[in-house]
C-alpha cells in the first residue's frame, strides 16, 4: 500500500515542505516531490531533496555498528561499541581531562532540534569546550558582527526581497545553494519579480551565477568585497544620504565609523575590485534613490579573509542608510517559537567566549576548524586526543594542505564517526555508529527558522517520522544519551536527571515498554505549547502543510527591547572591528602587487551538497569537476577546453580538467567543492566519479584564518595554472 506522508526536507537550513510517497509494507520510498501546498515553500524543493531516497536506501549506508581492526572494518553490537568507547573516554578525561575529547559538527547534524540539546549536555558533562565543526568554514563571520552590533549571534537580519526596489547580492547564489542563515524559496522568481515591478537586482560575483538571470551582473576580483564595501559606506556617508537624527536615535559609533572608512574612495578601492569608480558612485545613488535597499552577502564573502569585515561593512550600511528595521530594506526576524537570541543573552549561553591558550575566539561554541590539525599535532595541553564526528567530513570539507588534517586524524587515541555512511574520514574512525536519516526522526524546523523567526514568510511544520529506521540504526539523541552514560558523565549536571534520560533512552527501545518513553514528538509538544500553539498531534492533524506564525513587520526592532546591546543601541562601531578596519591599507598594498596573477575561488553545484550526496546515484552528477577558466585566460595559459591544467597555492597542487567559460571573469579560476572521493571505498559511486579536492589548495593554520571570527581562508586564493 502507498501512502502519501507531507514531512519537510532536512538535508540543510532551508526545511523546504516535501510530499513523500512511501510503500508502507515494504518501508520504502517511492517518490518525493514539492508539497504545493505548504504555507512557505509552496512547491520549491530542490532536487537534491526529492532525490533522497536514493541516499536513505543506498546500499552503501552503515545500519550497525562498525570497529575497525587495522584495515579491516566488522559489525558489533551496541552494547560492545558503547562500552569500548566508553572506557577510552573514561581514561582520557582522568589522564589528560574533558578537553582532550573534541567534536566536529557538519551542517546536516545541526539540522536538527533535540539532538543539539543532548549533545551539548553531554560535552558540557564531559568537561569539554572543544567544538570544531563546519560554521567556522562557512558562517561564524556573521555570528560575530550580529554579537558585536546587536548583542546576540541570533539577532540576525535578512532582505525583505518582496518589497524591496534595490538589492544587491555579493557572493551567492541563492539557487544553488540556497541562502545563509534564512531561507528564500523560490529565488530566482522573487527576484525576478521584484526586477519587474520596476525595482533592480545587481550581482556582485567574479563569475556569473545560476541566479543571475534574474538581475544584473558586476564583476568583482575574488576576495576584495571588502574595499568594494567600504568605499560604498564611505560614499554614502561623504555624500551624507543618510539621516543624521534617525542615526542618533538608534545607533552609536558613526564618527568612528567613518573614520575607519574615509580613506576608501571610489577611485581607489577600483584599483584592486576591478569596480571602475563611476559604477561605484552610480549603485550608491541608486541605492539611495530606492528608498527601499538591502544589502545580502553570503558564502563566497564570508571564506574570504576579510569575511567579518565584509559582514560589519554590510550591516552598518543596511543601518546608517536607514534600511534596517524598513520594509523592503533588512529585516530582523520575529521571535519566532522562543526568543532564542534574548534566552540566550540571558543566560550567556551560545555568546563569543576565549576558552582557547591561544586567545582565538569561539563563536557560537565552535573553535577555529582550520586549528584542528595544528592542536592536535602541536597545540597547548590539554589537545584533542579524541574526536567525535558527527555528519561531517572534514577531508574534504577542510583545509588539508599536504595531507595535514589526515596527519593530525591519525594520531588521534579515538575517532568516532557518527554518520549514515563510510566516508573518508570514517576510513580513519575506530568506530562508525549509525545513525537515522531525517526522514526517521519527528522534527520542526531548523532552529533559526523556529525559534529566530529568520524566514521571509514565518512558519512552523511538525512532522512524524515517515519510515522506520533499520533495527540497527539510533537517533542521534539517543546516541549521545549512552555515550555520557558509558563515559560516567552525568547529563545537565544532575544525576538524577541522567539516569532518567538513561532509563528514557532504554525504554525507547523495548516495544512492550515504549509507550512509557518520552519521545522525541513529546519534547517538541512541550515546545509548541510553550509558544501558545498546538501540540505535536494537533499540529500534524490540523496543520500537515504547516502554520503560519506572525508576519515579520518592519519598525519592530530599532527602539525596542530586542536590540539586546548594553544600552539597546545597534553598535556602528565595535572596537575590534575598528581595529582590523585600519589594516586594510596593507592588504590593499598585497592586492595591488597581485594584479595580473590568478585566484582561485570554489563553486557549489545544482545536483550535490557539499561532500555527501554525491554518492546518490540519482543525482545523476558530472563524472568529475573541472577548473572553469576565462577564454583570455585560457588562450594565455595555453589550456584548451577539455584538457588538463595544474593549479598550484602556495600550499599544494592539484591537476583537474579544463572547461573555458566566460562565466568567470578574467584572472578568476573556479574549481567546483565537495569532489575529491578517490579514497572512499566506503561510497564506491562518488569515488567512481571522485573529482578533485580544491580545499588542498587552503593553507591551515593560525595565519590562514580571520582573527575576527576563526573563518577558514577558502575563497579568492592566490594560484599559479599552468597546462598539463
Amino acid at each position: 500500500m502507498i501512502e502519501t506522508r507531507t514531512s519537510i526536507c532536512r538535508i540543510c537550513e532551508c526545511m523546504c515542505g516535501i510530499e513523500v510517497d512511501v510503500d508502507v509494507e515494504q518501508n520504502r520510498i517511492r517518490a518525493i516531490r514539492p508539497d504545493r501546498q505548504h504555507v512557505a515553500t509552496q512547491g520549491y524543493a530542490c532536487v537534491k531533496g526529492t532525490a533522497f531516497a536514493g541516499t536513505q536506501h543506498s546500499a552503501d549506508r552503515i545500519t550497525e555498528p562498525m570497529k575497525r581492526e587495522g584495515k579491516t572494518w566488522r559489525a558489533i553490537s551496541w552494547p560492545q561499541a558503547l562500552g569500548e568507547i566508553g572506557a577510552k573516554l573514561r581514561e582520557l578525561r582522568a589522564k589528560h581531562g574533558g578537553e582532550s575529547i573534541a567534536h566536529w559538527i557538519g551542517a546536516a547534524a545541526g539540522v536538527n532540534v533535540i539532538t543539539p540539546l543532548i549533545r551539548g549536555a553531554a560535552f558540557e558533562a564531559l568537561g569539554s569546550h572543544a567544538m570544531y565543526g563546519n560554521a567556522s568554514l562557512d558562517c561564524t563571520n556573521k555570528f560575530r558582527v550580529c554579537e558585536d552590533m546587536y548583542g546576540s549571534p541570533f539577532r540576525l537580519p535578512f532582505p525583505d526581497v518582496d518589497h524591496s526596489r534595490f538589492l544587491m547580492f555579493l557572493g551567492a547564489n541563492p539557487a544553488v545553494s540556497g541562502t545563509s542563515l534564512f531561507h528564500l524559496p523560490h529565488a530566482v522568481r522573487r527576484l525576478r519579480a521584484v526586477v519587474r515591478s520596476g525595482g533592480r537586482v545587481v550581482f556582485v560575483n567574479p563569475r556569473r551565477t545560476e541566479t543571475g538571470i534574474a538581475g544584473e551582473q558586476i564583476f568583482i576580483r575574488p576576495d576584495t568585497d571588502v574595499f568594494f564595501l567600504a568605499a560604498f559606506l564611505s560614499e554614502i556617508l561623504r555624500e551624507q544620504l543618510y539621516d543624521p537624527a534617525h542615526v542618533a536615535r538608534h545607533m552609536v559609533g558613526l564618527e568612528e565609523l567613518a573614520g575607519a572608512v574615509v580613506e576608501w574612495t571610489p577611485e581607489r578601492q577600483a584599483e584592486v575590485t576591478g569596480i571602475s569608480a563611476d559604477t561605484l558612485r552610480e549603485l550608491v545613488r541608486a541605492h539611495h534613490a530606492s528608498g527601499a535597499a538591502a544589502l545580502y552577502l553570503s558564502t563566497g564573502v564570508n571564506q574570504g579573509r576579510s569575511g567579518a569585515l565584509c559582514f560589519w561593512l554590510q550591516e552598518a550600511i543596511n543601518a546608517v542608510s536607514g534600511n534596517l528595521d524598513r520594509r523592503g530594506g533588512s529585516l530582523m526576524g520575529s521571535s519566532g517559537l522562543v526568543d532564542f537570541a534574548a534566552e540566550g543573552k540571558k543566560t550567556g549561553a551560545m555568546g563569543r567566549r576565549t576558552w582557547r591558550q591561544d586567545g582565538l575566539p569561539s563563536i557560537v561554541g565552535c573553535y577555529p576548524t582550520a586549528m584542528f590539525a595544528d592542536d592536535v599535532l602541536r597545540g597547548a595541553e590539554p589537545r584533542p586526543r579524541a574526536l567525535f564526528v558527527e555528519a561531517a567530513n572534514p577531508l574534504i570539507v577542510a583545509p588539508d594542505p599536504r595531507g595535514h588534517l589526515r596527519e593530525a586524524l591519525e594520531a588521534l587515541e579515538l575517532v568516532v564517526s557518527i554518520d549514515l555512511f563510510r566516508n573518508e574520514t570514517g576510513n580513519l574512525a575506530h568506530y562508525i555508529l549509525p545513525a537515522t536519516t531525517f526522514l526517521e526522526r519527528a522534527d520542526v524546523p531548523y532552529a533559526l527558522q523556529s525559534m529566530a523567526g529568520n524566514m521571509p514568510v514565518p512558519y512552523i511544520t511538525y512532522t512524524d517520522p515517515v519510515l522506520e529506521p533499520p533495527p540497527g540504526v539510533r537517533p542521534e539523541w539517543w546516541i549521545w544519551i549512552q555515550l555520557a552514560d558509558a563515559a560516567g558523565a552525568a547529563l545537565f549536571g544532575n544525576r538524577l536527571v541522567h539516569r532518567a534520560l538513561v532509563w528514557n533512552a532504554r525504554v525507547s527501545r523495548v516495544p512492550g515498554l515504549r509507550r512509557l518513553a518520552i519521545t522525541p514528538a513529546t519534547m517538541i509538544s512541550g515546545m509548541l505549547r510553550k509558544a501558545g500553539l498546538p501540540n505535536a498531534k494537533r499540529m500534524r492533524r490540523d496543520h500537515p502543510h504547516g502554520m503560519l506564525l506572525a508576519p515579520n513587520r518592519p519598525q519592530s526592532f530599532l527602539g525596542t527591547e530586542r536590540v539586546l546591546t548594553d544600552d539597546g543601541k545597534v553598535q556602528l562601531a565595535p572596537a575590534e572591528l575598528v581595529a582590523a578596519a585600519r589594516g586594510l591599507a596593507a592588504r590593499h598594498a598585497e592586492e595591488l602587487a597581485r594584479r595580473g596573477g590568478l585566484k582561485l575561488i570554489s563553486k557549489r553545484e545544482l545536483r550535490s551538497l557539499n561532500s555527501w550526496m554525491r554518492n546518490n546515484p540519482e543525482l545523476a552528477s558530472p563524472t568529475t569537476n573541472y577548473l572553469f577558466v576565462h577564454p583570455e585566460d585560457a588562450a594565455r595559459l595555453g589550456l584548451s577546453d577539455g584538457g588538463a591544467a595544474w593549479v598550484k597555492s602556495a600550499v599544494d597542487a592539484v591537476r583537474a580538467p579544463v572547461r573555458i567559460s566566460d562565466e568567470v571573469m578574467p584572472g578568476t579560476v573556479a574549481l567546483p567543492f565537495g569532489w575529491g572521493h578517490t579514497e572512499a571505498d566506503g561510497l564506491p559511486h562518488a569515488r567512481e566519479r571522485a573529482g578533485v579536492n580544491v580545499n588542498r589548495l587552503a593553507p591551515d593554520g593560525r595565519d590562514s584564518i580571520d582573527p575576527l571570527s576563526g573563518m577558514a581562508f577558502l575563497s579568492g586564493i592566490p594560484v599559479e595554472v599552468t597546462s598539463a
